[in-house]
Parts: structure tokens; C-alpha cells; sequence
């Protein structure tokens, strides 16, 4: 775990200079708000339901639990605390590092209509997103062991399509902009790679 420390600083920091720079920079807003309201039209109810079951399947309480489960399922499967731990350690990383950067960042959400309940969070970087894709990134290197190629690519297909569904959501009910939803993929990307970096050095 005490290897990751320094990458995650690294990530936090970058984040933290793209945050401030997108958060100041008015043209960026306005032109990243036009964008999110042409996701947003036109609204259905279809649309609304859909992007806000997307989006609470991956708030905290349910990423917790998904984190839970899935180191029970692990450790039950492969009798290994280390590859058990894997989806914990990402969490705990991906985590430490959207709350820090939120802190310091304070991006505003975008001024368009809520589809979803209101955050006290900061918009920059996405949570939602990097959790997820932090999970994802675990379970699709994970899925290199499997033998069968039908499951492995099923896997790895439900690896890329969930967070994609994610950042559209994300953006569709008005928490987020475009960049706020990049960088929550590459959050969360860097976390699950530094979580498998970490488990093999230890």
C-alpha cells in the first residue's frame, strides 16, 4: 500500500493544477455547460430513469458495498488475501485522492438543470467516475486468468461499457462537465493499475 502513496500525491497534484486551471477559465466553463445541455436535450422520462439508476448504482454507499462484496468474492474464489484486496486498495486510493483534489479545487457543477440529487461535493473530479473505473480497471486485469475467452471478453466488454454509461449519466443529470468526467476516468484508471502495482511489490 506504502508504494502507491507517492504515485497517488503525483495524481493528486495534477489534478489539482487541471482542476484550478478548468475552474478559472470562463470560456472553458461556458463552452463545456453548452455541451452539457445539448446532452441533456431532448429529456425523457425513459432518459431521466435510465441516468439515474446508472448514476446510484455507483454512488458511495453502493461503491462501498460493491467494494465489500467483491473482496468476499475474491478471497472466496482464489483464496489469496492479496488479489481479494485488490478492489478495497483501488477504492481507498481512488478515494483519497477525489476528496483532496475536490477540497482545494471547489469547481462549481454546471448551471443546467438536476436531473439527480444534489452533492455537496466538489464537480472536478468525478467521484462516481472514478470509482468505478478504478473497480473496472481491477476486474478486467483480473479477467487476463480467466480461461474461457467467451467470459473474458464478456468481462471486459461490461469493463468499458459500464463506465461509459456512467459518464454519460453523469453529464446527463447535471453534476458534471465533460473534463470533470476525464478526469475521473483517468483517476480511476490510475488507481486501479497502482492498486495491482502495489499488491505485486508487497
Amino acid at each position: 500500500m506504502t508504494h502507491g502513496v507517492a504515485p497517488a500525491v503525483g495524481l493528486g497534484v495534477a489534478n489539482v493544477v487541471v482542476g484550478r486551471a478548468l475552474a478559472g477559465r470562463r470560456g472553458i466553463t461556458e463552452r463545456e455547460t453548452a455541451m452539457v445541455e445539448r446532452l441533456q436535450e431532448p429529456a425523457t422520462p425513459a432518459k431521466d430513469r435510465a441516468s439515474r439508476l446508472v448514476s446510484t448504482v455507483a454512488d458511495v454507499p453502493a461503491s462501498v458495498l460493491h467494494g465489500i462484496a467483491a473482496v468476499a468474492i475474491l478471497r472466496h474464489r482464489t483464496g489469496s488475501w492479496r488479489t481479494a484486496a485488490l478492489p478495497a486498495v483501488a477504492l481507498i486510493l481512488e478515494t483519497g485522492v477525489y476528496l483532496s483534489v475536490g477540497a482545494v479545487v471547489n469547481r462549481e457543477r454546471p448551471a443546467v438543470p438536476r436531473r439527480d440529487h444534489e452533492q455537496p461535493t466538489s464537480s472536478f473530479p468525478s467521484g462516481h467516475q472514478g470509482a468505478t473505473v478504478a473497480l473496472m480497471t481491477v476486474y478486467a486485469g483480473l479477467a487476463r486468468d480467466i480461461r474461457s475467452p467467451a467470459l473474458r471478453a464478456a468481462i471486459n466488454a461490461a469493463c468499458v461499457a459500464y463506465p461509459a454509461a456512467l459518464a454519460w449519466s453523469r453529464m446527463y443529470v447535471g453534476m458534471h462537465y465533460p473534463s470533470d468526467v476525464a478526469a475521473g476516468t483517468a483517476n480511476g484508471l490510475a488507481a486501479g493499475l497502482l492498486a495491482r502495482s502495489c499488491l505485486r511489490r508487497s
